[in-house]
């Protein structure tokens, strides 16, 4: 009697014992399943971590795009102003240097007009013999105003001598003359004057004309 008693607790120990293990082997199955899933979870936010990293790269790569194509239009654009600017800059220049070499001009002419008179009064005063002390003294006057005319790029125009120029000569008279060629300037009623090399004053000339005689008229005589 206790012997099968034995018999049945071992049993027993036995049953509990495979209880036990088909419970642990469903636990461990249940683990690797849950294992799994959460791996199976991880991958999948990391897939999906990665395709939200790829599409904010797609859409930075686009706004970078954009910014480029809007900084190099800009760029032309401002490129354009400044080439703009740099042409009205220098036609303001331009004109403000004519504006004052135009000024220049007149006010240079003003002082040539006083040289003149100056000039006809010295020439008075030499003419009804004044003192020497006063015609050097005027004669100073006169260098100095030559002097400032030169410093300031005024230049006599040729005239005396020279072939006719209509650029720098105003013929304002005719002169018979054997010795000189035809339209050569053989006197000068009033000097010119150029400034910077333009015409600030033409010089009001006579010029030469060949004489036509009456022997050169003459037809010879038919025998």
């Amino acid at each position: 009697m206790e012997v099968k008693l034995n018999v049945d607790d071992n049993e027993t120990k036995e049953f509990k014992s495979d209880i036990h293990k088909d419970e642990k082997n469903e636990q461990d199955i249940q683990r690797q399943e849950d294992e799994s899933y959460e791996k199976n979870d991880e991958s999948d936010k990391i897939n999906s971590h990665d395709n939200s990293q790829e599409s904010g790269t797609e859409v930075l790569r686009e706004e970078i795009s954009i910014l480029k194509q809007t900084s190099e239009s800009n760029l032309t654009k401002l490129r354009y102003l400044l080439a703009d600017y740099d042409n009205y800059r220098k036609q303001i220049e331009k004109q403000m240097q004519g504006k004052v070499e135009s000024t220049k001009a007149e006010l240079i002419l003003k002082i040539i007009n006083i040289y003149d008179d100056y000039l006809r009064a010295l020439n008075t005063v030499e003419n009804n013999t004044c003192s020497p002390a006063i015609v050097d003294g005027l004669n100073g006057i006169l260098k100095n105003i030559e002097t400032l005319l030169k410093s300031e790029g005024v230049l006599e125009i040729e005239a005396i001598g020279t072939p006719f120029d209509a650029n720098v000569h105003d013929a304002v008279g005719f002169a018979s003359s054997e010795d000189q060629p035809e339209n050569t300037v053989v006197d000068e009623v009033r000097r010119g004057f150029m400034l910077n090399k333009k015409v600030l004053r033409p010089s009001l000339v006579i010029l030469s004309k060949k004489i036509i005689s009456n022997k050169d008229t003459e037809q010879p005589k038919m025998e």
